[in-house]
Order: structure tokens, then sequence, then C-alpha cells
């Protein structure tokens, strides 16, 4: 019986971190812009948090994945306008462990008496990170990418993490007027 109950405490636990921890990628963009005619791109707003080694880093990675999709990057009169913002939250996680063992036989308070429940709260960062690109001309926003999911206080692993989640996004991009990637709607 008492193997039963760590058992299902360790399986609680391991999902809950896994919840925790993983990052999701979300991805919009305007589906009558044919995107071939993009050649050049500037930075209107750069992220701005407590921490500017980061917010550099993500600049690289966007500008890294737009490069990679044959834009250039210029200081004025480009085709596309690139916003990002970036936010950190601190997310609780109430887990609550019952012992429904009350001192006579069965669980609950159906046969045994009243059961004990412990609740803990942890806590986690949670960083949620914005990317728009807009038709300089029009100003009308085109491409839009969010990503939401846990933050490292590491920053060699926050550096990779924001890598991989800039990447991810970015496969997302319907480059050549046709999305060609397996993300796309």
């Amino acid at each position: 019986m008492q193997s039963r109950r760590i058992i299902s405490v360790f399986v609680f636990i391991l999902i809950t971190t896994n919840l925790a921890f993983a990052h999701k990628v979300r991805v919009d963009y305007d589906h009558g812009v044919k995107f071939s005619n993009y050649k050049t791109f500037m930075w209107v707003e750069k992220p701005q948090t407590d921490n500017p080694l980061m917010d550099d880093r993500l600049v690289k990675a966007v500008n890294a994945q737009l490069l990679a999709k044959g834009l250039k990057p210029v200081d004025s009169d480009a085709d596309l306008s690139v916003s990002a913002t970036s936010t950190i939250q601190e997310v609780p996680i109430f887990n609550t462990f019952y012992d429904g063992w009350g001192g006579g036989w069965g669980w609950g308070w159906g046969w045994g008496g009243p059961g004990y429940a412990t609740t803990t709260v942890t806590t986690y960062l949670q960083g949620t990170t914005v990317v728009q690109l807009a038709d300089t001309a029009s100003e009308k926003a085109i491409w839009r990418g969010v990503a939401t999911g846990s933050v490292s206080d590491k920053p060699e692993k926050a550096s990779r993490k924001i890598s991989k989640v800039i990447s991810e996004m970015f496969e997302r991009y319907p480059s050549l007027g046709v999305c060609a990637s397996r993300y796309c709607p």
C-alpha cells in the first residue's frame, strides 16, 4: 500500500514538472501576403528586460533566422519592421497530496474516517517572448510568433533555449509565399 502511494506521488511530480518546463510556440500570419516580396528588415522595437545580455541574444537569434530566410538587415527604408518583447513572471504550482488512510478499513471519509491533505506551493519563472513583423510601408502586422515557457537561471541554458525557441518560431515563417514547413496550418 505504501509503495503504491509513493509511486503515485512520483508520477504526479514527474507529470507536473514536465508540464511546467515545456515551452509552447504559436505563430500566426496574414495568409494573403506574399512573403517573397520582402527583402530587407530593420528593428523598430528591441526587447528591454532586466538582463540586457539576454536581450542581445534574442535580437541575434531573430537576426540569424531572418538572414537564413534571405532577408538583409538595413538601418532605414526596410521592407519589414521587426519588434520583440520579452516578459518574465513567477508562476505558482500547487501540489496537494492526500493521505486517505483514516485508521479504519478503506480510503477517505467513507469507511475509515477522514484523511489528510497537504498542499505545498512551488514556483517557477515563465517567460513570454513575442516577435512581430510588420510591413513597413503600411505599418500592418503580417507575422507574429509567441513563445511561452520556463526560464532557466543558468545563462548558458537560457541562451540555448532562446535560440531553439526562436528557431522553432521561424520554422513556421511562410518563405517564398508558400509555407513549406511541417508546422504551417
